[in-house]
């Protein structure tokens, strides 16, 4: 990899960090499409809102709680 393109990258990565909220959901895949790590809210609300409704029935998640239990998943 190119210092240029590491720098970019950690500069990505920074901005990201300053981006995302205590009420933010996340979702990392791996190269293959699998879900590698996935990042929720603290304090889930009641019902997730319809599009990560949508997202959890895809790949296949019951219930996000697993995550807050700090899982990373292979």
């Amino acid at each position: 990899m190119s210092k240029r393109l590491e720098v970019t990258v950690e500069d990505a990565i920074q901005s990201y960090d300053e981006e995302i909220g205590d009420e933010d959901y996340g979702f990392i895949f791996d190269s293959d499409g699998n879900l590698k790590y996935a990042f929720i809210p603290e304090v889930l609300p009641d019902k997730p809102p319809k599009s990560i409704q949508k997202i959890m029935k895809i790949l296949g998640v019951i219930d996000l709680q697993q995550f807050n239990e700090d899982l990373t998943i292979h």
